[in-house]
């Protein structure tokens, strides 16, 4: 599915954007509002505060010299200053038709986030932290680029303790799409939204050996980091309110509007002293970015940016101790060792978005955003070895060969729509439409069955993914007996479709060229036959046109949300929700909120929620092939469909979707003016998880599936609901500060979170003429992966100081323990011992400087003291095939660290503010 290919559903997104700006403008009779924004302090203009009608579409942003202006109708109306690094302000005004009225604000500098509010969670209109029935996160853009990572999701991972971004290496396609993590379930059970709406995923399904294995998720790394206002993490399970998959929580990404941009390079290099290796200096990164933002009238503003960044390979292999040739090859005497790869896949990021609105009156705006990004990866394979001849054409390569994944991704998305307020009703009605296009090209390879006949590169195939989305949502604030009920409706209708196109021929044919000895003669098997060489493009056999597919759904849903404060100190809420889908039928969830504040400065509040995820087009169609030979014969060994035959010989059944229950309580706490803690516990239990089984493979399986009349069929996988498993937590964050006035500002953070997630349940068994392998079905190694793959708690803590034009950051997370589980042993082989990576704490240190007012120069460096996870242990004992986890010592670190595997980070970084 190539970007041309998604012009339908841009049209189609874009026409309710096009018919909100073309609504005519109501004439009024109105009133001007003016003033200017200062700071306390010295009385120094503030360029870039937000000032906004509360209740309005109505607002504006200060000019160079601090002064703002807009027009309003007859009426009174509270006004909230807000910027960046600064205490808010509130102020009510009274206008009258044709009046001209002053109001002016002078800010002081803020110590902590008291000030921030948020959207997410509520959807009776924005919340302070403190004062919000669920936990909720906000990081700003100070947050964001506080380090010297460049893309989204690590920069989330730095701020954010509940959020786990592991670096997965030798995944195939994970080593270019890398999914995150929430409270340490699967990366699908997070919902994502752009500006409150429903993000698209990839089009990609994790189907290695990773955290996320048998999931899609969002690519937050699509979202340029330039263009983000803020992230609102709700982290509490809230699908009665949002919808499908949002049993985790929700990242909510608010998009930069009206206000200045800047202009942002950055670039920065791993220098790092490898253990058991010596110094690297490697993966080379760099950003460029612009953006820019465009204000005029009566709130109408533009903003766009585009955002560029080149990520160069880490390696952090070693020599491979193996036999490389045939015996008596002299070439063995002086082969090259270090032909693997592990680390950082190098990729090309070319993104771009866009957000627009224009007041059409004072009651009516329209608006738009969207998005374009491009892509291209590099990753690798294992090394094959010249004396692997089943995979390696000799005179092709006759030392072996590296086979390179190169990826060719695709993102665009357009949503926009028209909202306002009628007759005491907010309403906004939106149409978002987005797609995913993930194209593999397999370089530096053969397709050994086709000898010399077969290409080094090829076309494997391409994913594609699209959705589009209507919303319409209605909310009103009603008087009960002088306290406020907030009624919140709505409707919405989803479209998805998923697509697998099918590679070029040579990626999968099988083209029947015989495996060779040293002497260049056929090799037979025990029973005879000739061996024919390994089929398909090596590393990623190509889609064949039996795995081509084109699936699409549908899906229906209606809330209802109320909340209210039923005194002044206690507020409860309650939602409920319906959703269908085309094909997975109905589901009702429901939600209750309370929160209750013993005094001012303290407050109980909680939550109960049931909750579900429908399983993605992807877990239902995802399929491919790999064919191998068993006594000489050709066997396809696949990931199936569960509705296909062989599937349901191997115990499939249909997937339903995913149910959950949230329980949650916690405190929060404002001792003082500049202090604040809130500590939340979370209980979450969820049935009929999706997971997506090991390999069905052996002899037995394939006289199990000739028996039923599938003959050429060697085996295969399919996703099942097999498991219910219980998550339980605790999360921390305080937020101090402290004002030594003409000395500076100090702000001190800490996050903390303690997560355990146990299988309470393996539902689905396996059919009992296979002997009963439920260990295939869901194995020891996937139990690990859920149960111990995330790190245990995370602390993050973190200091900033200003004064004047510097300052200064110290940061460090603390990755508590992960595991990774190792499969059963089969037959004799010995069984390799699970890896368990002990705690570690990474620093990050950097320093920033204003110079002519408008730039600001950083330097920093990521992981100052070079700490790296524990090794991989060499347990020796090369000629058994037993070697380090059974990697001959190769691969020392594991994908599986939270904080990879690359070392220190040094960076330098340059912006200069429009």
């Amino acid at each position: 599915m190539k970007l041309g290919r998604h012009l339908a559903g841009l049209l189609f997104s874009a026409s309710i954007t096009m018919l909100g700006f073309a609504l005519p403008l109501q004439a009024q009779t109105t009133a001007t509002v003016e003033g200017k924004v200062t700071l306390n302090a010295s009385g120094e203009a503030l360029q870039g505060a937000s000032i906004g009608v509360v209740g309005t579409q109505v607002g504006a942003i200060t000019r160079a010299d601090g002064t703002y202006r807009f027009t309003l109708r007859p009426g009174t109306y509270e006004l909230r200053v807000r910027m960046l690094g600064y205490a808010g302000k509130i102020a009510s005004i009274t206008v009258a038709a044709g009046a001209r009225v002053t109001q002016n604000f002078a800010l002081e500098k803020s110590t902590t986030q008291l000030e921030a509010v948020a959207v997410t969670g509520s959807r009776g209109g924005e919340r302070t932290l403190v004062k919000s029935p669920v936990p909720v996160d906000v990081i700003n853009t100070a947050a964001l680029k506080s380090t010297g990572r460049v893309e989204t999701a690590q920069m989330l991972q730095a701020a954010a303790p509940s959020l786990n971004f592991p670096r997965p290496a030798v995944a195939d396609g994970t080593d270019h799409v890398r999914p995150a993590t929430l409270r340490g379930l699967a990366p699908d059970q997070t919902l994502v939204l752009v500006n409150g709406k429903r993000r698209y995923t990839s089009a990609l399904i994790n189907n290695n050996g990773t955290v996320g294995r048998g999931t899609s998720a969002v690519d937050l790394n699509a979202i340029p980091a330039s263009m983000i206002d803020r992230i609102e993490i709700l982290r509490d399970g809230a699908a009665a309110q949002y919808g499908s998959d949002a049993i985790a929580g929700v990242i909510n990404i608010i998009l930069k509007g009206a206000g200045t941009g800047d202009v942002f390079s950055q670039t920065g290099q791993f220098n790092t002293e490898v253990p058991g290796l010596g110094k690297r200096n490697d993966g080379t990164n760099t950003v460029v970015s612009a953006d820019q933002g465009l204000s005029w009238g009566n709130g109408g503003y533009f903003h766009a940016g585009v955002e560029w960044r080149n990520r160069a390979m880490t390696n952090r292999t070693f020599g491979d101790p193996r036999q490389q040739y045939p015996t008596g090859d002299p070439r063995e005497a002086t082969a090259q060792r270090f032909t693997h790869w592990s680390g950082d896949a190098a990729t090309v990021d070319l993104v771009g978005m866009f957000n627009a609105a224009q007041n059409l009156n004072d009651n009516v705006q329209a608006y738009a955003f969207g998005s374009f990004g491009k892509r291209d990866g590099r990753s690798t394979g294992f090394f094959r070895r010249p004396i692997q001849t089943a995979q390696v054409v000799a005179k092709l390569y006759p030392n072996g060969f590296l086979p390179n994944i190169e990826s060719k991704i695709d993102d665009i998305s357009i949503g926009g729509g028209v909202k306002g307020t009628a007759k005491g009703w907010d309403w906004d009605l939106s149409q978002v439409y987005g797609s995913n296009a993930f194209q593999f090209i397999i370089s530096n390879s053969n397709n050994a069955s086709l000898g010399l006949a077969s290409p080094t590169q090829f076309d494997a195939g391409t994913l594609g993914f699209g959705q589009a989305l209507t919303n319409l949502d209605v909310t009103r604030k009603f008087d009960m007996n002088g306290r406020p009920l907030r009624v919140s409706s709505g409707a919405e209708f989803r479209w998805e479709k998923y697509s697998i196109e099918a590679g070029e021929l040579a990626s999968y044919v099988n083209g029947g060229v015989p495996v060779l000895d040293a002497s260049g003669n056929p090799v037979r098997n025990g029973a005879g036959n000739t061996s024919i060489a390994l089929v398909g493009s090596q590393v990623f056999p190509g889609f064949s046109p039996k795995d081509a597919l084109d699936r699409s759904r549908t899906a229906g849903a209606a809330y209802l949300d109320v909340e209210s404060d039923l005194t002044a100190k206690w507020l409860v809420g309650a939602a409920a929700r319906y959703e269908n889908f085309s094909d997975f039928g109905s589901k009702a969830t429901g939600k209750l909120t309370s929160r209750f504040a013993l005094t001012e400065k303290f407050a109980i509040r909680g939550a109960a929620s049931t909750g579900f995820r429908a399983p993605s087009l992807q877990q239902s169609y995802f399929t491919s092939t790999a064919t191998t030979f068993v006594n000489g014969l050709p066997v396809d060994i696949r990931t199936l469909p569960v509705a296909s035959k062989e599937a349901r010989l191997l115990g499939a059944s249909d997937l339903k979707p995913e149910s959950s229950v949230n329980l949650s309580t916690g405190v929060t706490m404002q001792p003082t003016k500049n202090l604040t803690v809130t500590a939340d516990y979370y209980d979450i239990a969820i049935s009929d998880r999706v997971v997506l089984s090991e390999n069905f493979i052996g002899a037995g399986v394939v006289n199990f599936f000739a028996q039923n009349g599938l003959t050429g069929v060697g085996g295969g996988r399919y996703f099942t609901n097999a498991i219910d498993t219980k998550t339980k937590g605790l999360d921390v964050v305080v937020n101090y500060g402290l004002d030594f006035k003409a000395n500076g500002i100090v702000r001190l953070t800490a996050g903390y979170n303690q997560n355990r997630t146990k299988v309470t349940k393996v539902v689905v068994n396996t059919p009992a003429q296979l002997g009963n392998l439920n260990e295939v079905l869901f194995g020891r190694a996937e139990r690990g992966r859920i149960e111990k793959g995330q790190p245990q708690n995370n602390l993050v803590l973190n200091g900033t100081y200003e004064r004047g034009d510097l300052s200064l950051n110290l940061r460090g997370q603390r990755f508590g323990q992960v595991t990774g589980v190792q499969a059963l042993a089969t037959g004799t082989a010995r069984q390799v011992p699970d890896l368990v990576l002990s705690p570690k704490f990474v620093t990050d240190i950097s320093a920033s400087y204003k110079l002519l007012k408008r730039a600001t120069l950083t330097l920093g460096s990521d992981n100052v003291f070079d700490v790296y996870p524990d090794a991989i242990k060499d347990l020796g004992d090369v000629a058994a095939g037993y070697s380090g986890q059974g990697t001959y010592g190769v691969y020392r670190f594991s994908g599986l660290s939270p904080f990879g595997f690359n070392g220190r980070y040094m960076y330098a970084r340059v912006s200069f503010g429009l």
